[in-house]
């Protein structure tokens, strides 16, 4: 719509704008523009710069778009039911793109970060290249150069717990080092910048299970694929009989039920009931911690079992399994043995609820 800007007094808009009215058919959407053409009279770029000492004019649309203006990426991301992926599904579905500007990598990322000083390495390599190589291979090396920045900036990502706003479909493709250390109580941890040791990364992991999974089912060397069947294995064997309830939960989030849709499932194929917050906390937490548990269990076990001599093996007093003298097995007592005779499990089955 054309509208007269040198107009300036409010009354000479007043009569224009009832011109208009009534000689043309004014669309739904021009009647907004024609409000802001009456309220603010000095020009056309008078609602961008908003001057209030002139115009104190605070309509019903402009505050709700301040509200929306006031409102923090975490109070989104917490509001949005999946979270941060939700904020990529509002600005379009390219899940790939990334909202926040990169931070550079610094030396001491370099030497601190594993797996970053072999990206850079790399990255160096091709440079030194890149000088004296010919077009063809200059635009093949340049893609790589591309490829290898952006593994770095997923390592970083990673390693300081904001991979989720990176590229996650490139996780897919990249590979996966891993370093299992114990810590003085023989716990394994892993510097891996996404282990399943760790319950962070197995969080992250599960929230973007279906898409990581759907990237890299197809790819038979991919370091993703083998850590999410790994995943699949542990996630069964931590939940499936012994924790019901927390299993279906896990299905239904991965599923994309909202916690509101979880409560009443789980009130009626449970007969339980637990506030919306609970499940979030559960699906954020808890679920990951044990997780993570089963795969420490896990590791612990083929390490001693290749060394028998050096771990103490104990029975369990009522499942009869024989199980490492440990403290993720068993829980510590003052007699002979030193731990409990019967196992963590056993112990706490009977008490055991979602």
């Amino acid at each position: 719509m054309f509208l007269d800007y040198s107009i300036s007094t409010i009354e000479g808009r007043k009569k224009y704008v009832e011109q208009i009215l009534q000689s043309e058919h004014v669309k739904q959407a021009e009647l907004s523009q024609l409000g802001d053409y009456l309220l603010f009279s000095k020009d056309k770029n008078q609602t961008k710069k908003e001057k209030k000492e002139d115009y104190p004019v605070l309509t019903t649309n402009r505050e709700c778009t301040i509200n929306k203006r006031q409102l923090s990426y975490e109070g989104l991301a917490e509001k949005l039911e999946n979270g941060e992926n939700g904020i990529y599904n509002l600005i379009s579905d390219n899940h790939s793109q990334i909202l926040d500007p990169k931070e550079p990598i610094s030396q001491e990322d370099i030497d601190t970060i594993p797996g970053l000083a072999d990206c850079m390495t790399v990255i160096k390599s091709l440079q030194k290249q890149y000088e004296t190589a010919s077009n063809y291979r200059k635009k093949q090396l340049k893609t790589a150069l591309i490829n290898t920045w952006k593994q770095a900036y997923l390592i970083k990502g990673s390693h300081k717990g904001v991979a989720v706003k990176s590229k996650i479909r490139t996780l897919a493709g990249i590979e996966i080092p891993e370093k299992v250390c114990f810590t003085e109580d023989m716990i394994p941890y892993s510097d891996s910048p996404l282990s399943l040791l760790n319950p962070k990364h197995i969080s992250f992991l599960l929230k973007y299970y279906q898409i990581l999974k759907q990237e890299s089912w197809d790819m038979p060397y991919s370091d993703m694929k083998w850590h999410l069947i790994d995943l699949e294995n542990f996630t069964e064997k931590a939940l499936k009989q012994k924790y019901p309830i927390l299993w279906d939960v896990l299905i239904w989030k991965i599923d994309g039920l909202t916690n509101k849709q979880i409560q009443e499932k789980v009130l009626n194929h449970h007969g339980e009931y637990h506030t919306e917050q609970y499940y979030s906390t559960v699906w954020k937490q808890r679920i990951p911690k044990l997780i993570a548990e089963q795969a420490r269990k896990k590791y612990l076990f083929c390490f001693y079992w290749n060394r028998p001599a050096a771990a103490s093996w104990k029975k369990c007093s009522k499942c009869g399994q024989v199980k490492i003298g440990h403290s993720l097995f068993f829980n510590k007592n003052s007699n002979k043995s030193g731990w409990y005779s019967q196992c963590k499990e056993c112990r706490s089955q009977k008490n055991r609820r979602c």
